[in-house]
């Protein structure tokens, strides 16, 4: 009987992680210090990411798939999300509010994605809180790795949001389509904070080292008077050791917060030689980013670990100019 007991324990234990096979679990962690010329001073901040994600055979070529993202940045960004404000330094922060105390810096997590999706002949489809096509695919454009410095222009994105659905075409001969919905509270567009409804498609056509993508959304506020529509147009073209990529959005608005319409051109490029990468980006708009450049050098210690140096030039103000040096190690 002890011995049936036993062997039924073991057969259990070894059985168990065969249920758990396609579970992974995925992140980095990125520290990054920065050096500004802006009146706030130097910064320091703590990036990082935690991913469980996961599948299931459903049979029939359906699979359903899931994913838990966490976020967690510590102290103020430096970034350049918000227009005009691009490489202002970080300023450290205790609980209850007192700037410049580390030691106490507070804690800021979210949640990132959390998705459950059905995949299969017909392309895939994902529901749950994530990134719209615009904010995922055409905002984040930058080449360089720097976490607390870029030149994502704010106009016209969206923040991550429940009730969203999003589809994902099959490749055919090179051509993928998108298209996805976000409705509900909490679901804000650039500087719009009402409730909106936003509704996406993009496609996107690769064939050896190009890349050509377009991209329009429509942010419909429940209050009628911010409204606008985002159009995107991005190309990347890599040769050999080389990297480049354009990218131009426009932003249409009908009223409201969001009067002023708006156009940014991104170019970059990238070049890899061994280990190590070079990169410049530059960013032309009719806002106060126009002009704005990012240089870097990265070197890779591993497929996993790497160093990097990143310095924001504001082209309207010397003093807000930021240099970034970070180490990054996904897992």
């Amino acid at each position: 009987m002890k011995k049936t007991i036993i062997a039924s324990a073991v057969a259990a234990a070894v059985a168990a992680p065969a249920a758990f096979a396609d579970v992974k679990i995925s992140g980095m962690v990125n520290p990054e210090f920065g050096f500004s010329d802006a009146t706030t001073g130097n910064s320091a901040s703590v990036n990082t990411d935690l991913v469980f994600s996961g599948s299931e055979d459903l049979g029939n070529g359906l699979k359903v798939t899931f994913k838990y993202h966490m976020t967690n940045d510590d102290g103020t960004s430096a970034s350049g999300d918000a227009a005009g404000t691009n490489g202002t330094a970080a300023t450290l922060t205790s609980a209850g509010g007192t700037a410049n105390t580390p030691g106490t810096v507070a804690t800021h997590g979210s949640h990132a994605n959390m998705t459950v999706g059905l995949s299969g002949d017909f392309g895939s489809i994902n529901f749950g809180r994530m990134e719209g096509i615009n904010q995922s695919y055409f905002h984040a454009v930058d080449l360089d790795p720097a976490h607390d410095i870029n030149l994502e222009d704010a106009d016209g994105q969206m923040s991550r949001a429940n009730g969203g659905i999003m589809y994902t075409s099959p490749s055919m001969n090179g051509l993928t389509l998108m298209g996805a919905m976000f409705q509900g509270a909490g679901v804000a567009a650039g500087t719009d904070t009402t409730d909106v409804e936003i509704k996406e498609i993009a496609a996107k056509y690769t064939n050896g080292g190009l890349l050509v993508a377009v991209g329009q959304s429509t942010h419909e506020s429940d209050n009628g008077t911010d409204d606008e529509k985002v159009t995107n147009i991005r190309v990347d073209y890599k040769m050999g050791d080389f990297m480049f990529r354009v990218q131009d959005r426009d932003v249409k608005n009908d009223g409201g917060v969001n009067a002023s319409d708006s156009d940014n051109t991104y170019a970059g490029v990238k070049y890899t030689m061994g280990n190590n990468a070079f990169t410049y980006g530059v960013i032309d708009a009719n806002d106060g980013e126009d002009g704005d450049s990012v240089i870097s050098v990265e070197h890779n210690m591993s497929k996993s670990t790497k160093v990097y140096i990143a310095h924001f030039n504001d082209d309207s103000s010397s003093t807000t100019d930021n240099t970034i040096v970070g180490i990054k190690h996904a897992f």
